[in-house]
């Protein structure tokens, strides 16, 4: 199955729902849904309720939107240079591959 075909679903323990609309990514790689980031989030310091990563720096934690403007899109990469284009590339692929994986291996293992 190709990544496109899967979701991404909330990190948080007992959540698991089927992300849409906004989300919240970690830099620990771990994604939860609007509702439990925002209230896990907004404490400090902010602990990472999946693995327990302390998250202190500015962008350790970011609100992001999953399905973005076409206009977001067009513009979000613009002036940046061909490397640093695909360092961003191979990271957000190097993440869905993570997810992917993850869930995988936690939907297989209840048999």
């Amino acid at each position: 199955m190709a990544l496109c075909d899967y979701s991404l679903l909330c990190n948080f323990p007992k959540c698991r729902t089927k992300l849409s609309g906004f989300a919240w990514a970690t830099a620990c790689s771990h994604i939860f849904c609007d509702q439990h980031g925002s209230g896990e989030f907004s404490r400090t310091p902010a602990i990472c309720p999946a693995c327990s990563s302390a998250l202190s720096g500015k962008l350790d934690i970011v609100r992001t939107e999953l399905a973005p403007s076409e206009q977001y899109k067009a513009m979000v990469l613009v002036g940046l240079r061909p490397e640093t284009i695909l360092d961003i590339s191979h990271r957000a692929l190097a993440f869905w591959t993570y997810q992917v994986c993850s869930a995988y291996i936690c939907f297989s293992s209840r048999g």
